[in-house]
């Protein structure tokens, strides 16, 4: 039986028992928020969502993340709100090994499905989990050794950090702008906006809600 690791920033957070279930139901998973001590006994260790850069990995090991750009574009912070904002075509997830350097190092994998006008941010995160856990699994099914990639070659743009502040809306625009930045915030820090010394939160639900993207293109780097 495989075994992995899920490197996270807090336990509680980690709540995808039914992802699990459903893609990884023949693997042992362990979950903590540190490297594990044992690390060759994995066959992967994954940092999931882990916002701390880490200074020594395990060498010859197989250590990965996700991150939701086409890298090497959109290194960096806030991959779904800028994919959004942005107005990208596609939603990519990619798959690469991890190093001391952010979102720098080989090209395992990409995923990617159009942007549909009725998804939203919190769409895409739901659909980033589930599909990372997918391509975790694939990956393992391909797995001869340790994983080698591509290198990427272009030096790529940088997403910048957000903050909260950075959701408000400046209600003099015209709706027809504000509407990529309303759709790209999250419930948890949605967007936002002043009238005199009131503040209002808006949060966006699409009529018709979409379904999981059925064309997922996924392709494997070497």
């Amino acid at each position: 039986m495989k075994k992995i690791f899920f490197v996270v920033n807090n336990n509680k957070e980690f709540d995808f028992k039914e992802l699990i279930r459903k893609y990884l139901s023949k693997v042992s998973v362990d979950v903590g928020k540190s490297l594990p001590k044992n690390s060759e006994k994995y066959d992967l260790i994954i940092l999931w969502s882990y916002q701390k850069i880490i200074k020594k990995l395990p060498k010859d090991e197989n250590v990965i993340l996700f991150h939701s750009t086409n890298l090497p574009n959109g290194k960096g912070w806030a991959p779904i709100y800028h994919t959004l904002i942005r107005k990208k075509k596609y939603f990519t997830i990619s798959g690469i090994i991890a190093n001391e350097k952010v979102d720098a190092r080989n090209i395992i994998v990409k995923a990617r499905f159009k942007i549909q006008d009725n998804h939203t941010a919190e769409y895409l995160r739901k659909w980033d989990h589930e599909i990372s856990i997918m391509l975790i699994r694939e990956i393992l099914k391909k797995m001869k050794g340790h994983i080698k990639g591509k290198k990427q070659i272009a030096k790529g743009d940088k997403y910048p950090r957000r903050y909260q502040k950075d959701n408000q809306i400046d209600i003099k625009l015209p709706f027809k702008q504000t509407i990529n930045h309303i759709r790209a915030c999250e419930d948890d820090h949605p967007a936002f906006f002043y009238i005199n010394k009131t503040k209002y939160i808006i949060k966006v639900e699409p009529e018709k809600k979409p379904n999981f993207p059925k064309n997922l293109e996924i392709k494997f780097y070497d």
